[in-house]
């Protein structure tokens, strides 16, 4: 018999008490970013001035014309303005470097891929709990088949009839075990004949617990805070073990949410280092003028709020080791008011 676990009581979720606490609060005046010298790149239209944080942080700045693949979501942008301390030609590479990773997530989003409600793993291994950081994503197409997509490179595989060939491809790409799975419309489940797949959903507790898209021997239930990205309530986890569904339950949730949060907020800038262009993985948010919060893929709790975000960008490479980090929500809340 599958085992279950009920939902734990839901926990808050932040973009409220953010909304609550910048309406109550009483400000400083607006203080001046530090460690903000590691801008690659804000993207904009050219019929349009950069952002006017360049002026403040860059000595030197370059605009780069960015044109990404056809059929990419790029409505946002058709120009990137890099951002450097040491020449003009140092900031138009830095800005066709955050040209490329702006694009790749942009092409990663254009195949329908709605937020990241599920993962799985076809290449399982039990105790591990749920890693997402450079996996890759499986969409399926209007037109029949699955695509794969590879984050950190642009590489694509597909359309394959088989979505398990298209996930192990992935796994072998991105040395991840785990992958966004965007199961569309069809009700073929994944065929898994070692037995070694897992997976997590995001769900709604008031619908009941949806049927998983593969084989499965434990089921657990976990609150999740998802109700602000519309993806629900609860997370289910199921795997062959319910210690390690368990744990899978436990380590999904913020994953997911986070996933879901960045394509919520409008990504158009990038900093960080330029010698180690990684995907980034971790994310600034502007909520309103000069007032930001960090979010890590880690963690449902954001960071701050904080007036300061250069310092946060500092933080969040620090927390994660990365190379890199989104700057998302308007590009005018990133200057101080004159």
């Amino acid at each position: 018999m599958p085992s279950h676990r009920a939902p734990a009581p839901s926990s808050q979720v932040y973009p409220l008490a953010v909304l609550a606490l910048l309406a109550i609060a009483t400000w400083s005046p607006p203080a001046q970013a530090r460690g903000i010298n590691p801008i690659l790149g804000f993207a904009h239209f050219d019929h349009r001035d950069p952002p006017p944080v360049l002026e403040r942080a860059c000595k030197y700045t370059a605009q780069y014309s960015c044109h990404c693949k056809v059929g990419t979501q790029v409505p946002l942008f058709n120009m990137v303005s890099g951002c450097s301390d040491i020449s003009e030609a140092d900031a138009l590479q830095r800005a066709e470097i955050a040209c490329s990773m702006l694009c790749l997530d942009s092409q990663r989003d254009a195949g329908g891929f709605n937020g990241g409600g599920g993962v799985l793993s076809p290449a399982h291994t039990p105790g591990k709990g749920v890693s997402l950081e450079g996996a890759g994503t499986v969409i399926p197409r209007e037109g029949g088949g699955y695509v794969g997509f590879v984050p950190r490179t642009g590489e694509v595989v597909g359309p394959l009839a088989e979505k398990e060939k298209v996930g192990e491809w992935l796994v072998e790409q991105t040395q991840v075990p785990w992958l966004w799975f965007a199961p569309g419309k069809e009700a073929t489940p994944w065929e898994d004949p070692t037995g070694s797949s897992a997976f997590a959903q995001a769900f709604w507790s008031q619908e009941g617990a949806p049927r998983p898209p593969g084989p499965c021997t434990s089921f657990v239930q976990q609150a999740c805070p998802l109700q602000d990205v519309k993806l629900g309530d609860s997370v289910q986890a199921c795997a062959k073990d319910e210690d390690d569904a368990r744990r899978i339950a436990d380590s999904a949730c913020a994953p997911i949410r986070y996933n879901a949060l960045r394509q919520k907020h409008r990504t158009l800038g990038i900093a960080g280092d330029s010698e180690s262009p990684r995907a980034p993985s971790a994310t600034v948010v502007a909520v309103a003028p000069m007032r930001f919060i960090g979010l890590l893929p880690s963690s449902v709790e954001p960071i701050g709020p904080t007036e300061d975000w250069g310092t946060l960008v500092d933080e969040l490479l620090e927390r994660t080791q990365g190379g890199t980090v989104w700057l998302s929500g308007p590009p005018e809340y990133y200057s101080p008011k004159e």
